[in-house]
């Protein structure tokens, strides 16, 4: 007969330590006040929340108290064993996996002293240690003592694993502010060292003309679970609060009200290459914001709730509508990024255009909706851009490109003498071009006074250069005509008119010649 044996599965009390590692105060503090809010919740929001957090960077201590009406002396148990939960959940909880609060004061400090009442009832007190870690026994000693608030739990943190400086406090104060901003009401508040805590919420959005943000709103699940579906709102569109320093752009997630993620830009929400581009600051318009509600053990976020479980099912079937939006929204940004003060930011107000969730489609439809176009660079940019490996071999030739550019910009101005300015610019140019060929081509030496004597004469340098080169007869021949021209202009006692035509055709004819001589491309 083969043997039967019992296997004892206690969990060992080390698994608190194994499971604190990636706890920072951020996230131990927010565990804690999720209970508190979870706690008025579960009571119906009977009366008005008040959440005190207080941190003292001298003594190094921690101290949240809530009035969120207490732990019953039969349920104490669950604020000390891991895994432990109320029994039934309801919508809009955001405690779920029963270990958040127990390790997040752990996670903190050697030393967790713990006192509730409940409503009226007697005051219970306890506390979490290194000592009592180090027994094996799991029981906890909990003691009557003198009465605090009706209502009340008191969580005091001492004995830092880590220690904390004003920096850091002001980081979790702004944390707190994000994490709840769409929570903290007149009847939800947290006070921070006797300050209270101004909610931040990222829903900023700017309305420019055609590229209003949308929202796309409906239900996913239950995913082969009892109970109901998950509401999904996500809003996707340009915001008018970028901060460069913060990069407070990309896809923020919020489980029932509570913020999980913040401006994420990984590839797991399009911010990759040929879908919403890799994250750079041309983008940093773009916003979306997802937001789900329903049962807590429904929703996508890890067990600290700072962070997304990219393979939950709920994600996975709205996936590509956040893939859509952020490429939708981070292509206007780049497109827009030249004029944002006249473009984006000057609409802030609008309305945002409903739309409905289409929970696994591919999410082309949004992508394909009217963008502005990119806009092209300007003519001398262009052309620059163009002969950047000609300028590498030729270093000489930047200039004339450049005086080419500038003469196309100065006759596209409506001022009345633009023609006699780009006439000179266009044929100051062209004799600086023939220099500078006739001083580095290779077939014939020239001295620097058979230069100075060669350009005594226009017409002695385009014959020189007819001798060297393929250039048609007709454009020297146009060349030599419009030197004339600046000749009368400059040195005759009548100004010449110069009509439009004859700018365009100078401009034609130099193009070609320097394009012959360098090899640049105009």
């Amino acid at each position: 007969m083969s043997e039967f044996i019992h296997i004892d599965a206690t969990p060992q009390k080390r698994i608190f330590l194994s499971i604190i590692a990636d706890y920072s105060i951020n996230t131990s503090i927010c565990e804690l006040i999720d209970n508190a809010i979870d706690h008025w919740i579960d009571s119906n929001k009977e009366n008005i929340l008040n959440i005190d957090v207080r941190i003292n960077v001298d003594r190094q201590t921690i101290v949240i108290s809530d009035n969120a009406g207490g732990v019953k002396r039969e349920d104490l148990q669950l604020l000390v064993a891991p895994g432990a939960s109320r029994e039934t959940l309801q919508e809009g909880l955001i405690g779920n996996f029963g270990v958040g609060g127990k390790r997040a004061g752990i996670a903190l400090g050697e030393l967790v002293e713990i006192k509730t009442r409940h409503k009226k009832g007697k005051t219970y007190e306890f506390e979490l240690s290194d000592k009592w870690l180090g027994q094996n026994d799991w029981t906890v000693d909990v003691y009557e003592c003198e009465n605090i608030s009706p209502g009340t739990t008191t969580v005091r943190i001492s004995k830092m694993r880590q220690g904390f400086d004003s920096k850091t406090v002001e980081g979790l104060k702004k944390h707190i502010a994000e994490t709840y901003g769409k929570l903290i009401s007149e009847k939800c508040r947290i006070e921070f060292n006797g300050e209270s805590i101004e909610p931040i919420t990222f829903d900023k959005w700017a309305f420019p003309p055609e590229y209003s943000p949308s929202q796309h709103t409906g239900k996913v699940g239950p995913f082969g679970m009892d109970g109901p579906e998950l509401k999904v709102r996500i809003t996707g569109g340009l915001t008018f609060d970028r901060d460069p320093t913060d990069r407070n752009y990309g896809v923020y997630f919020y489980c029932n009200n509570r913020l999980v993620l913040a401006h994420e830009k990984s590839h797991h929400v399009g911010f990759m290459q040929k879908i919403a581009g890799v994250p750079h600051p041309d983008a940093s318009l773009c916003r979306v914001i997802v937001e789900l509600r329903g049962l807590p053990n429904k929703m996508p976020w890890n067990s600290s709730k700072s962070g997304i479980n990219w393979s939950h099912p709920a994600y996975l079937e709205i996936r590509e509508e956040i893939f859509a939006l952020a490429t939708r929204y981070s292509t206007i940004s780049r497109r827009l990024k030249d004029d944002r003060e006249g473009e984006v930011y000057a609409y802030k107000e609008g309305s945002i255009e409903p739309k409905p969730l289409k929970p696994g489609s591919t999410g082309k439809e949004i992508v394909s909706l009217p963008v502005p176009r990119g806009r092209q660079k300007n003519y001398p940019d262009r052309i620059l851009d163009q002969n950047e490996v000609v300028f590498l071999k030729k270093p000489w030739v930047r200039g004339l490109v450049e005086a080419i550019g500038i003469a196309d910009v100065v006759f596209r101005r409506k001022v009345s003498t633009k023609n006699r300015i780009a006439l000179i610019v266009l044929d100051s140019t062209l004799e600086i071009s023939l220099k500078e060929y006739l001083v580095h081509q290779d077939r014939k030496y020239y001295s620097d006074s058979q230069i100075a004597d060669l350009f005594k004469s226009r017409d002695k340098v385009l014959k020189e250069i007819e001798s060297l080169t393929r250039i048609s007869k007709r454009d020297l021949d146009l060349a030599r005509h419009y030197a004339n021209l600046r000749n009368k202009l400059i040195h005759e006692r009548a100004t010449v008119n110069i009509p439009d035509s004859d700018i365009v055709m100078y401009k034609e004819v130099a193009d070609r010649i320097v394009q012959k001589l360098f090899g640049v491309s105009l």
